[in-house]
């Protein structure tokens, strides 16, 4: 019973025949392992994903694993996984998470903050998403207009300025009421 096996962390998948016999052996292997390890595998939160499967076999199947039926596309370690390119409402979650992040901290932060969250966090889940996956050009539009909206936006300090009132720097004004 040779299967290919992708782990990262506590991410695993396993890619197996759609046969019960093979899924009582590997949860009968895995149990053992819970035994003599203590690290438990978690069926509830486990899914069986169908490739060319009945839907009564696969259903059979995932009672006796305990475990869910998920459905292609799927997603593992943040990157939809499928039989086919990733279509732009598959990137979905991906830029909803960039947007959170930006939205989430820019405006906490000062200006070379914003451009180091883009830099170093923004820009780095894009490239491992493109290591992996070709992505459609409003796709990444998307994710470039949010950026540079997170880098402009600025924050209330931002909008202050240094003005020149009684012989000394003063910097409590807006920009507004200086230029206004």
């Amino acid at each position: 019973m040779g299967f290919p096996i992708v782990q990262y962390t506590d991410d695993t998948l396993l890619l197996v025949q759609a046969d019960a016999m093979q899924l009582v052996c590997l949860k009968s292997l895995l149990n053992t392992f819970a035994d003599s390890t203590g690290l438990h595998v978690n069926y509830s939160k486990s899914s069986m994903v169908p490739i060319n499967v009945s839907p009564e076999k696969i259903e059979n199947l995932a009672q006796t694993f305990g475990c869910t039926v998920g459905t292609m596309p799927f997603t593992y370690l943040g990157l939809p996984m499928g039989t086919t390119k990733p279509k732009i409402e598959d990137m979905f979650s991906l830029m909803a998470k960039i947007e959170r992040r930006l939205n989430g901290f820019s405006s906490l932060l000062s200006l070379s903050g914003r451009l180091q969250l883009v830099n170093s966090v923004i820009s780095l889940i894009t490239t491992y998403t493109m290591c992996t996956i070709k992505l459609h050009k409003g796709v990444i539009d998307n994710i470039d207009r949010a950026r540079k909206q997170c880098l402009w936006r600025g924050n209330e300090q931002d909008k202050k300025v240094a003005t020149w009132q009684h012989g000394q720097w003063s910097r409590g004004q807006k920009k507004k009421e200086v230029l206004g």
